[in-house]
């Protein structure tokens, strides 16, 4: 499976950017999704993702980028829509003068459709937590 990043990564949302910076990127990513029921009716759903490959900015400098996420949720039997667990999700750019690390663990809920995100810690300045949209963590 090949992955495109989308709008890219810019000093719009990522701060650590030197103004006018855009770094676009390609590369394999590959996902695992298992889902399981046991006996009393709890579904636990494991879901592991890693994209890696090469990205380029606007004056033609290229840069490697490593992204791993995972997480992994159940319901209840009270609440069978609702999943609750913990996400680890790590994102690294590195390439001429510039190095990026950011991730996060943090706590999850879902019905996914939405994602509520309660951080453990987090370092770099990944995604804004309060609505899940990406800051340096762009995947």
């Amino acid at each position: 499976m090949s992955f495109v990043g989308g709008a890219g990564l810019s000093n719009d949302t990522c701060q650590y950017l030197p103004a006018g910076t855009v770094i676009q990127w390609s590369g394999p990513e590959t996902s695992r999704f298992i889902q399981k029921t046991d006996a009393s009716g709890v579904t636990t759903i494991s879901v592991v993702s890693h994209a890696s490959g090469k990205a380029t900015d606007q004056d033609g400098n290229t840069y490697a980028f490593n992204y791993s996420n995972a997480f992994r949720v159940s319901n209840s039997v009270d609440d069978p829509a609702t999943f609750t667990g913990v996400m680890t999700d790590s994102f690294s750019l590195a390439g001429p003068g510039l190095h990026l690390s950011n991730g996060f663990i943090a706590n999850l809920t879902t019905d996914f459709s939405t994602f509520v995100f309660d951080p453990i810690n987090s370092r770099g300045d990944p995604i804004d937590f309060s609505d899940g949209s990406a800051h340096c963590d762009p995947l």
